[in-house]
């Protein structure tokens, strides 16, 4: 169901069967969203599209070294497009749907073309722990989706600052405010080593990375 928008005629569009057909449908055709997520909430697009990337990058006024992580909606979907190793697995199995993110050597030459991905650049990875963004990706299976500021800004987990804030997109998908809303965890994953690049939502993960492994 849409809802009426204060500053301009983009769409509001809420977390029901029929928003999220329309936020699905927006992003197929080349369309950026904005979307909740467990952490903050995201903008994003088909990452297969380069010209939806570019329109990312330009609406967060984002420095063009910094690839898109990617949103995906199960850890096989993820093992189509990177190196998920037995360490790697063993972390996804664990802590994935949730704010973990991973960055793996990317596999699929076609999505790291689309993201303009460096010869030493990997791909971050996350599995969202939110009903909302996992019924979209069950069609969609993949969304190149950062969070929803403008880049310095900080990130938030309410959709109304994200419409006050921020120009250029196409529909925002309304689930309401994200309770302790804070961005993911980062590992680095790749080459069988694991290392910390940012502690984020899950605080007592590194202990929980050397129980583990």
């Amino acid at each position: 169901m849409s809802e009426s928008h204060n500053d301009a005629s983009i769409p509001i569009v809420s977390c029901d069967k029929q928003g999220i057909a329309s936020a699905t449908h927006m992003l197929k055709k080349g369309g950026v969203i904005i979307f909740p997520t467990d952490t903050v909430y995201g903008i994003g697009c088909d990452p297969y599209k380069a010209h939806a990337v570019k329109r990312v990058y330009e609406i967060k006024s984002r420095e063009s070294k910094k690839p898109l992580p990617i949103l995906v909606d199960s850890i096989n979907t993820a093992k189509k497009i990177a190196v998920i190793d037995d360490k790697a697995a063993k972390i996804a199995k664990k802590f994935w749907p949730g704010p973990l993110t991973m960055i793996l050597d990317v596999t699929d030459p076609i999505l790291a073309k689309s993201l303009q991905l460096k010869d030493n650049d990997g791909i971050a990875l996350r599995v969202p722990d939110h009903k909302c963004i996992l019924d979209m990706l069950k069609s969609c299976k993949m969304i190149a989706g950062t969070s929803a500021n403008v880049s310095g800004a900080g990130s938030t987990g309410d959709p109304k600052v994200c419409a006050r804030s921020m120009t250029g997109y196409d529909m925002i998908l309304n689930g309401g405010i994200i309770p302790d809303a804070t961005e993911s965890t980062i590992l680095d994953a790749r080459g069988g080593r694991i290392s910390m690049i940012r502690k984020g939502k899950i605080a007592s993960l590194q202990g929980s990375i050397q129980e583990e492994l």
